[in-house]
């Protein structure tokens, strides 16, 4: 029995990224002896209809599988309807983050036969296995399905992977030059990649659905050989880290650092401001950590303790001077419009950002299934099918479905717009007369405002707003940074806020 992984076209073509998941269940295909391929109409950028050509070129396999975020749900749908037409005596799985909506959704909505909720590479070879022996499905942990009469089966989510070395991605099986060269991340014009140093997350925010998926901190053991494979083969330079958590084990934090600097490579990862101790922060910077992303979402005392994050807010400021003061660049994380959010609130934020001179980068509060906020604020969605494909499609960054605040929508808007504008002015490096501020901050809002309305549905403006993103307001709002013992150059700045 043949698998063909397919990794989907997600929102923008400018954002490439190894596709860990499928990779790891090429791996345990791979420890299974099971034959399987793989298509990435992501980074390769290939339509539906490309797609669909080169596999009748390949020839059908027994099961297609699809995995991918949220982002991805148009893409998966379309793609599901196209593979379904073209080829239907072909099994059809869904996993990966989209699969954190309740299955009976996505059966409703997209053209596949299996959906595996949770960590599927233990669930996948289980199906090959049943559709090649038993079709008994009730064998299959994390997975759901229709039966003949069309009702939804689930087992819910399958059990955690306990030991991560037993699947590794079999990187030579894949076009890893392809991926080292393109990938962009946090660092354009560098060889480098995305990886795993670990799964799980012991938290539950409200807001954030992959807390369904909580589990455990587990540790990958062959960091290491995987590390020496990628520099040795394909001169790797940089990694991002993908952990949702980077700095929740203070061994494990020293232990990878000393990794990477015996192998002069810069990183990236991911932390809660609260774990940032200064000796974490010391570590993280003499062992080559070049980009750090912070998820604050509120300093609002109020806000802070219905997304349930546990933040520590005695903490907050303290870590931030830290961070401020450190040599590696750092991403802060907000949201805004969040259920019990007011203009006193907001103006918290605003001024904390001015403060800090952050320059803001964040989200509005959009709920997803499966998550204590889309539970907050269920009674104000109309309709809730409606509101879930549009969910899929909307610019998280500019706009939001459901207003959970009593702000009036117009003046929500305009908080947000002042917000970014004014973080943007008090984060550059150059005094500004308030004669030449108050027309930016004018100009920034009209400019944000457009975009809000215009820009995502066009190229053009798409265009010229990473033109000025990248030509203007990174330059003027870039910090000066003392220089590192090694592996210069490896980061780059996020997009401002739009």
């Amino acid at each position: 029995m043949k698998v063909s992984l397919i990794n989907p076209r997600m929102f923008h073509q400018a954002y490439r990224f190894f596709p860990l998941g499928l990779g790891y269940l090429a791996g345990a295909m791979e420890k299974e002896g099971v034959p399987w391929n793989f298509y990435d109409l992501h980074n390769d950028w290939i339509d539906t209809k490309s797609a669909i050509e080169t596999i009748k070129k390949d020839g059908a396999p027994d099961v297609f599988g699809l995995s991918g975020l949220l982002t991805s749900y148009q893409s998966i749908k379309e793609l599901c309807g196209a593979l379904k037409e073209n080829f239907p005596d072909s099994k059809i799985v869904v996993g990966g983050k989209i699969a954190v909506v309740e299955p009976k959704i996505l059966f409703e909505n997209m053209k596949t036969d299996f959906i595996v909720e949770g960590e599927g590479e233990k669930a996948l070879i289980q199906l090959v296995n049943e559709l090649s022996n038993g079709h008994d499905f009730e064998n299959v942990d994390g997975l759901a399905w229709r039966d003949e009469k069309g009702e939804v089966h689930s087992h819910g989510e399958a059990p955690v992977v306990k030991n991560l070395g037993d699947y590794r991605i079999p990187y030579e099986k894949f076009d890893m030059e392809g991926y080292v060269e393109k990938v962009n991340i946090q660092s354009p014009n560098v060889r480098s990649l995305n990886m795993l140093s670990s799964r799980g997350c012991p938290f539950s925010c409200t807001f954030c659905n992959f807390s369904t998926l909580r589990s455990p901190m587990r540790y990958y053991d062959d960091l290491e050989n995987q590390l020496d494979y990628l520099v040795d083969n394909f001169q790797l330079s940089h990694v991002t880290f993908n952990d949702d958590i980077f700095t929740v084990n203070q061994k494990h934090v020293a232990k990878v650092a000393n990794l990477m600097k015996e192998r002069n490579l810069t990183f990236s990862v991911s932390s809660r401001v609260d774990f940032l101790k200064k000796e974490t922060i010391e570590i993280l910077e003499d062992s080559g950590c070049r980009y750090l992303c912070v998820g604050i979402e509120s300093p609002s005392p109020t806000v802070a303790k219905i997304v349930d994050k546990k933040l520590n807010m005695s903490k907050l400021q303290q870590n931030m001077d830290l961070l401020q003061a450190s040599r590696i660049v750092v991403n802060y994380g907000f949201i805004i419009g969040y259920y019990g959010e007011t203009e006193e609130t907001i103006k918290e934020t605003r001024d904390f950002v001015i403060r800090n001179k952050i320059l803001y980068s964040g989200f509005f509060a959009n709920a997803f299934p499966k998550t204590k906020l889309y539970d907050m604020i269920k009674d104000r969605i109309p309709d809730e099918k409606e509101y879930l494909e549009r969910l899929f499609t909307v610019d998280l960054s500019a706009d939001y479905l459901v207003n959970m605040t009593d702000i009036p929508r117009k003046k929500l808007y305009q908080l947000r717009d002042e917000l970014v504008v004014e973080s943007a002015l008090g984060a550059v490096n150059i005094p500004l007369p308030k004669l030449v501020r108050y027309p930016l901050k004018k100009l920034g809002r009209l400019y944000l405002s457009f975009m809000r309305n215009y820009g995502m549905k066009y190229a053009v403006f798409k265009n010229i707003f990473e033109f000025i993103n990248m030509s203007i307001v990174k330059p003027l709002t870039k910090k000066k940074r003392p220089n590192f013992s090694h592996g210069e150059g490896a980061v780059s700045w996020w997009p401002f806020a739009g």
